[in-house]
């Protein structure tokens, strides 16, 4: 930690971070465009400027180091007249098109013209219009809203590893566009349009579905992958329209990828809100009553999957199988992929799609024979009942008869008309709770989304079993004595 001084005011600050990081650690905002914390220092924008003393010209602060005595100026009448230079300079091609831009409300641009600009600006002659280019699978470039910061191309080299984009043309005529013939496919299209500072970079699958102050937002985890990426959830009539990146410096989260950030439909869509029986559809007194008979007449049950549940489910879970008086076995680990270290596919996105695989490590959800024994003994009979939890049946339970299967799942699949009985709950969105990731962070996600009224989590669901079970043995231990 150094000492720096800041508009007068001195402040300790961490010396390895960059000038506008630290001085935002500070409380003191430095408006900027072309700078990220993840990428390389170019300072294109220059709307950084400030005062640095002892230094007769302007400097950007991105580009300065943080040292012990420095002092800087970041509201004096110089400062406010460049910035306000700069501003009028960016936006006079810059189209007034707000109203019709999806990046309205989250916008740098529109908060540093608020904040550092003028209000009007000299420029009279007509705006140049570049027509629009779909530029990846699901990108598109707006030439007219780009400020040109190289962002999006320092990112793609820096981070994703691909050169994709370009610089093309000098001065008026400069625009990003793709330096190859192929257009961008990579996984990280969503976080291209979210570094773009303004509205020249946008998704098709987000593309004029609502206004951003129009979503609830909760604090969650991207339940795609082992990594655990913190998120803001946006969710607007109670569904489910995309996750965006929750920034934490301190554990160098800042992305997110592709399929974790879209895959959201299953949260919308083909949920399952009945109980199942036979492949029919069931009332929860009558699946629950029969799951539980079962259960009392059972010596051994297992539980399969859980890895996509919560680390507060795995043990509330754990707490109602133990109480049930039956010997049981969970096992969270379905694919090879749980048994070892996860692996990078790509900077971000990992080979183990769970988010808490080592949530159900830690809490003990896991089995000392491993799946493929569970998998055998369960072909052998060996299991009265054997619950699987959000998993795919058909894959880890091939050739084990359907009579003894319990499949809880929040979505209407072609294992829940298949399985004895069918369970619905709630999904992660659906509840508050927490998942342990790759590195063993218990990080934290709120409920954002309002389940329908009756449908249950899967420990409730334990939960409710344990009850019925006990109760209904109780109920026949009476009867016995009654008939002596």
């Amino acid at each position: 930690m150094v000492k720096i001084k800041i508009d007068g005011i001195e402040y300790e600050v961490d010396e390895k971070k960059n000038l506008i990081s630290a001085a935002k650690d500070a409380g003191v905002d430095i408006p900027f465009f072309c700078y990220h914390p993840k990428l390389s220092v170019v300072g294109m924008c220059r709307m950084c400027l400030i005062e640095i003393e002892g230094i007769l010209r302007l400097q950007v602060a991105c580009n300065t180091k943080v040292t012990e005595g420095l002092s800087i100026v970041t509201k004096s009448d110089r400062v406010k007249e460049a910035r306000e230079g700069t501003m009028e300079f960016l936006l006079a091609n810059h189209p007034l098109d707000c109203p019709v831009c999806d990046k309205a409300g989250e916008c740098q641009l529109q908060d540093n013209s608020f904040k550092e600009g003028k209000g009007n600006s000299r420029f009279t002659l007509e705006k140049r219009n570049i027509p629009q280019e779909e530029i990846g699978s699901n990108l598109i470039i707006n030439h007219n809203r780009c400020i040109v910061c190289y962002r999006c191309v320092r990112f793609e080299e820096e981070m994703v590893g691909e050169s994709n984009l370009g610089l093309f043309e000098r001065g008026y005529h400069s625009i990003i566009g793709l330096a190859k013939e192929e257009p961008i496919n990579h996984n990280y299209q969503g976080a291209l349009a979210d570094i773009c500072p303004v509205g020249a970079l946008l998704n098709h699958k987000t593309l004029f579905k609502s206004r951003v102050w129009w979503y609830k937002s909760e604090e969650s985890v991207c339940p795609g992958c082992s990594t655990g990426c913190k998120t803001y959830t946006n969710v607007r009539d109670n569904k489910m329209f995309r996750y965006m990146p929750r920034i934490d410096e301190e554990k160098d989260q800042y992305f997110l990828c592709d399929k974790g950030r879209f895959n959201v439909d299953w949260l919308n869509t083909n949920r399952l809100f009945s109980f199942y029986k036979n492949g029919e559809t069931s009332t929860s007194s009558t699946v629950l009553d029969e799951i539980s008979e079962k259960i009392s007449r059972s010596k051994k049950i297992a539980v399969i999957g859980g890895a996509h549940e919560s680390d507060q489910n795995l043990k509330s879970i754990k707490e109602s199988l133990s109480k049930l008086g039956v010997a049981f076995v969970t096992e969270a680990r379905v694919s090879s992929e749980q048994y070892k270290e996860p692996e990078q596919i790509d900077f971000q996105y990992t080979t183990d799609k769970r988010p808490n695989t080592k949530g159900a490590l830690d809490s003990g959800f896991v089995s000392t024979e491993g799946i493929d024994s569970i998998r055998s003994a369960a072909a052998k009979g060996e299991f009265d009942l054997i619950f699987v939890i959000k998993e795919k049946v058909s894959e880890i339970l091939a050739g084990v008869p359907s009579e003894s299967i319990v499949v809880l799942e929040t979505n209407l699949t072609e294992d829940v008309t298949k399985a004895k009985y069918s369970v619905p709950i709630k999904a992660y969105s659906e509840q508050s709770g927490s998942f342990t990731n790759k590195k063993g962070w218990t990080q934290d996600f709120n409920k954002s989304m309002e389940a329908p009224k009756g449908l249950s989590s899967s420990a409730e669901i334990f939960s409710l079993l344990e009850k019925k079970t006990i109760e209904l043995r109780s109920n026949t231990r009476e009867a016995a004595v009654g008939n002596r």
